[in-house]
């Protein structure tokens, strides 16, 4: 096999920092590929993608995936990541978030105990820690594909597109996404550092958040005008659909950040509408629940279903005991809700009965595990729908002042509401954000970014080390907001600084 294969079938040693994960193999062994070797290292990327197991970054399990840079290959955005976000945010109740279930302990919070005690109060170094290597692998990982891509002596239109818009749209999300988890939304200095070159292996600046979204919005909206159509069969991401839905997420966030432009709402609302092309979104329990769920033998699919848009979704096996998500089943669910956000649901929402059990007057999460087994469904990523898409354009045009906004929020709730006879408050973008909270909780980070985005400032209680319990504060604005930049991982590899208000080390 070629170059990157060689990394592929290989497992050395396990080496941290982004620079590790980017670098190359050595410059004067002569290398000669085609573009069938580039297009198969990009199909073993996406076979090792949609096969993510639920397990943590360096995790071995027993089945086939690919290896690179001496880490594993899988979705950096996983279930783990999601479970992290979700104990950060407000969606769940934490004061008994580890749950000392004694008969099978893996199945509750208990196994995220490590995680809770540094997130309850918001120092999230483990989420940090893992997220920050599990992405820059597969970027470093997609870089050396576009790298031999350019290289190839058979240059062939129809297959350079499909190969570089796939994998130029997953670079562009995940950095797009790491960004907004770890750059600080008020300061432009400190955003993330890149590279799109392979041949670059000393590390990278930080770049200033302005230069990170202008480079991802360009690589986004060259894709857009490839003039290969894509093939279903083995495009996931090169889709028109989703470069519209990533676009309109990536401008509806940066809007009121320090990168914001005065015309970031209208282009969120443009994208938001163009991805959804007037589609419906879900308007019965059956689903609503659909979208909590993939079939166990599929992972990346297109549903033709006219009210879906859930293009990657993964749902595999746990991992023989570890790792698993701490909600418990439908008939043994272990997670409480925050009361002030079951408050916010009419009693005949459809997604009362999709996302919660009442026992005994306390309404417990069961939004993930509408399978049953806590082995199959945890590992599930809606990640664009149309309900996203008509939210971004309903808040960009609230933001805009257009009346249209109270038809769209209008068109939202009576999907969501037999009977609903129309908004009769006077603020419609609040209530299109409340919507965004309960439709989204628990799923891809969404709300822990709201909330950042939005400045929503929290005090919860949650116990202590000694069994305590303590109540907590994350103020608007607050550093916590931005993940800290792995000290292991990166800081003590590349010559860059920490985000303000975190700590140099750990330990200070």
């Amino acid at each position: 096999m070629k170059r990157i294969l060689l990394f592929i079938l290989t497992i050395g040693l396990c080496m941290t920092g982004c620079k590790d994960f980017l670098d190359m193999p050595p410059k004067n062994v002569k290398v000669i590929y085609t573009t069938e070797d580039v297009k198969e290292a990009m199909s073993l990327f996406l076979y090792a993608t949609a096969n993510s197991n639920a397990g943590g970054y360096n995790q071995m399990v027993s089945y086939n995936l690919v290896y690179y840079a001496g880490g594993r290959i899988i979705y950096p955005f996983s279930r783990y990541v999601n479970i992290c976000a979700a104990m950060a945010s407000d969606d769940v109740e934490m004061l008994g978030f580890v749950n000392q279930n004694t008969d099978s302990p893996a199945r509750g919070g208990y196994t995220y105990r490590n995680e809770f005690s540094e997130i309850r109060n918001w120092e999230s170094y483990r989420f940090a820690n893992q997220t920050w290597k599990a992405t820059f692998l597969a970027v470093g990982y997609l870089n050396n594909v576009l790298n031999d891509l350019s290289k190839v002596p058979d240059y062939d239109k129809t297959e350079h597109e499909r190969i570089s818009g796939e994998a130029r749209v997953i670079r562009a999300y995940y950095l797009f996404r790491l960004n907004a988890l770890f750059a600080p939304y008020d300061n432009n200095n400190y955003g993330i550092p890149m590279t799109f070159d392979a041949e670059v292996t000393s590390g990278s600046a930080r770049w200033k958040q302005t230069d990170i979204y202008k480079t991802l919005i360009h690589e986004l909206t060259e894709v857009l005008e490839y003039e290969t159509v894509p093939k279903i069969s083995w495009n996931i991401f090169y889709n028109e659909r989703i470069i519209k839905a990533i676009l309109a997420q990536i401008y509806q966030y940066k809007a009121e950040s320090c990168a914001g432009e005065p015309d970031d709402w209208s282009k969120a609302e443009t994208y938001a509408r163009e991805a959804r092309d007037g589609a419906r979104i879900e308007n019965t329990v059956d689903e609503q629940k659909e979208l909590n769920y993939a079939p166990a033998d599929q992972a990346y699919y297109t549903l033709d279903k006219p009210h879906q848009f859930a293009l990657l979704r993964i749902a595999h096996p746990g991992d023989g005991g570890n790792n698993y998500a701490p909600w418990g089943t439908p008939s043994d669910p272990q997670q409480r809700v925050n009361p002030e956000l079951f408050a916010m649901y009419d009693a005949e929402d459809i997604r009362v009965s999709v996302f919660f059990k009442i026992i005994n007057n306390t309404p417990y999460w069961v939004k993930l595990q509408s399978r049953g087994s806590v082995d199959v469904c945890s590992e599930t990523h809606p990640l664009f729908r149309y309900s996203d898409l008509l939210l971004i354009e309903a808040e960009a045009k609230a933001r805009q002042n257009a009346p249209e906004a109270l038809l769209l929020l209008n068109e939202f709730k009576s999907s969501k509401i037999p009977g609903y006879a129309g908004f009769q408050g006077s603020n419609v973008l609040d209530e299109i954000l409340r919507e965004r909270r309960k439709e989204f909780a628990l799923e891809e980070q969404m709300r822990w970014l709201d909330m950042k985005r939005l400045r929503v400032s929290v005090t919860r209680e949650a116990l202590d080390d000694d069994n305590m319990s303590q109540f907590y504060t994350l103020e608007a604005n607050d550093y916590r907001y931005a993940l800290p930049i792995p000290e292991e991982a990166e800081l003590m590899y590349n010559n860059i600084s920490q985000n303000p208000g975190w700590p140099a080390s750990k330990e200070d």
